[in-house]
């Protein structure tokens, strides 16, 4: 890590610490308020975010278990591009039809290096 990387890193476990002694709200979120001289009012907030994901096996094991495993599965088409590769390879696509089917991408990354 480099100096800005790890002043970003120190930083930030120690706003943790303080704002995690806060009593959370009503919603769960934790919430600092201060004044700074150049900036102003400032406020933080450690805002609490639920998502829930499908657990599989769990979902597996109950849906097997109640016996109605089956009519929770929809099967879904997916194409395989290892044969419309093969599909290119014997000539019935062209390069143009693969190039189409697969858009190049373009992104951006800072990179930040302390020599």
């Amino acid at each position: 890590m480099g100096m800005l990387a790890d002043r970003q890193s120190e930083l930030k476990s120690r706003m943790t610490q303080e704002i995690d002694a806060l009593e959370p709200d009503d919603k769960g979120h934790r919430v600092i308020q201060f004044e700074d001289a150049n900036l102003g009012n400032i406020k933080v907030t450690k805002q609490r975010r639920v998502s829930k994901t499908l657990d599989m096996d769990v979902a597996d094991k109950i849906l097997t278990d109640k016996g109605i495993k089956n009519t929770c599965i929809k099967m879904v088409p997916t194409l395989d591009e290892a044969a419309i590769m093969a599909a290119f390879y014997e000539g019935y696509l062209t390069e143009e039809d693969i190039d189409t089917m697969f858009p190049a991408k373009e992104t951006f990354a800072f990179i930040v290096e302390n020599k």
